[in-house]
C-alpha cells in the first residue's frame, strides 16, 4: 500500500499500518532511500484535494526559498519541503522559528551557521507569529540587537540536523536545486527574524498560496530527479 498524505481530521486508518500522520512525517524525513517520499509525493499527485490543501499553505517564504506544506496533522504537526531554486540569493536574515523541527537534506548541500544573540544596534529585531486570523503570520517590531556567528557546518545529500524553535540561525552559500524535507512539531514560539537596521514589519511578511498547477509542475520535477537518482 502507499503511504497518502492526509487532509487535516481525516481518518488515520488509511495510512499503511494504520500509522499516525505523525509517525509518516518522521519516517518521511528520516528514509534517506526516499521510498517514504516519493510515495506522500504520489499521494498529492493522485488527489486534486489533498494537491488544492497544500497549494493554499504554500508559498514562496520572505528568506527566498520557496516553502512546500505537505502535510499537517490535527496536533499541529507538519512536514515540509523546501527548494531553493535562485541563481542567487541574499544572505539569509538571522532568524529563530516557531517551533522545533527536523530537517534532511535530499539534493543540493548548504552552510548552517547557528548564531548568538547579543547587545546591539546594527539589526532590527521582529517578533514573527501566526495570526489565526488573518490566516498567516504577522511580524511586530521588538528593538534593535546583534547576532554573533557560533558556527558553521557544510551540509549535503542526506545530511540531517535538528534546531529548537529558540535557536538563532540561517544558511547560506545554498546550491541551486537544493531540497530538504522536516519534519516540524506543533508551534510553541514566536520566531525572532533580524533584519537591516532600518526595515520595517512589512519586510518580513508573504504572501500565503500557489497555483495548482505550478505545484504539480514542481513536486512532479521533484519526483523525477528522486527517481532519476
Amino acid at each position: 500500500m502507499t503511504i497518502r498524505p492526509l487532509k487535516k481530521g481525516k481518518d488515520s486508518a488509511s495510512l499503511r499500518h494504520d500509522r499516525s500522520q505523525a509517525e509518516i512525517i518522521t519516517e518521511v524525513v528520516q528514509d534517506a532511500s526516499n521510498v517514504s517520499l516519493l510515495a506522500c509525493l504520489d499521494g498529492l499527485l493522485a488527489d486534486e484535494d489533498l494537491l488544492a490543501d497544500t497549494a493554499r499553505r504554500s508559498h514562496r517564504h520572505q528568506l527566498g526559498f520557496w516553502k512546500y506544506v505537505l502535510m499537517v496533522d490535527d496536533e499541529g504537526r507538519a512536514l515540509r519541503m523546501h527548494l531553493w531554486d535562485r541563481d542567487h540569493y541574499v544572505l539569509e536574515d538571522i532568524h529563530s522559528h516557531c517551533a522545533d523541527f527536523t530537517s534532511r537534506i535530499v539534493f543540493g548541500r548548504l552552510t548552517e551557521n547557528a548564531f548568538n544573540l547579543v547587545e546591539g544596534s546594527s539589526l532590527a529585531s521582529f517578533l514573527y507569529r501566526f495570526d489565526e486570523g488573518v490566516g498567516h503570520s504577522v511580524a511586530v517590531p521588538n528593538g534593535h540587537v546583534e547576532g554573533s556567528l557560533r558556527s558553521s557546518r557544510v551540509l549535503g545529500p542526506n545530511e540531517v540536523y535538528s534546531k529548537t524553535a529558540q535557536e538563532l540561525h540561517n544558511v547560506s552559500d545554498v546550491e541551486v536545486g537544493t531540497v530538504t524535507v522536516s519534519a516540524w512539531f506543533q508551534r510553541s514560539h514566536d520566531a525572532l527574524v533580524l533584519k537591516g537596521a532600518n526595515a520595517c514589519a512589512e519586510d518580513c511578511v508573504a504572501t500565503i498560496g500557489i497555483e495548482i498547477g505550478e505545484l504539480r509542475l514542481v513536486l512532479e520535477e521533484i519526483r523525477k530527479r528522486i527517481s532519476a537518482k
